[in-house]
């Protein structure tokens, strides 16, 4: 599920100076499919966004996943089309956590996201986000990639 928009913003680069949104490292030009060249963006986007946009959460315990997805979405997107496409990325999330848990996870699968961003620590976060966005695409997902 990708949602076009008109807003073409500037490439994100991740900790490997890569594009995030087609891995173009970043002293070279994007891919013309390249989300930023596109403006449509996908859940593995707004995951792999979202990365950098992780915060303490405003109660104090844990990390804002879900708010960090919301948020990288506004900012590729904008507020019209942002909660469709964080609602679909943070279902690719939970799938991936579940995959990651377990049998037994399925039972909390509408709460992984917020469980995790609760006892998981930034890199194991960061982790998930990129292997959630690899498995979105049906890319092998990488263990170190974070």
């Amino acid at each position: 599920m990708t949602q076009p928009t008109t807003i073409l913003r500037d490439r994100e680069i991740d900790h490997d100076n890569e594009c995030i949104g087609c891995g173009a490292h970043f002293a070279d030009p994007c891919h013309p499919l390249c989300p930023f060249e596109t403006g449509e963006f996908g859940p593995a986007v707004i995951l792999r966004a979202a990365n950098r946009r992780v915060l303490d959460h405003p109660a104090g315990v844990g990390y804002d996943i879900a708010g960090a997805i919301f948020a990288a979405a506004v900012d590729l997107v904008g507020r019209d089309q942002a909660q469709a496409l964080t609602d679909a990325s943070r279902q690719a999330l939970a799938d991936y956590l579940v995959g990651q848990w377990g049998p037994k996870a399925e039972a909390i699968h509408n709460q992984v996201v917020y469980r995790h961003g609760l006892f998981a620590h930034t890199y194991e976060i960061a982790t998930s986000l990129y292997g959630a966005a690899d498995q979105y695409d049906d890319n092998d997902v990488d263990p170190n990639d974070r």
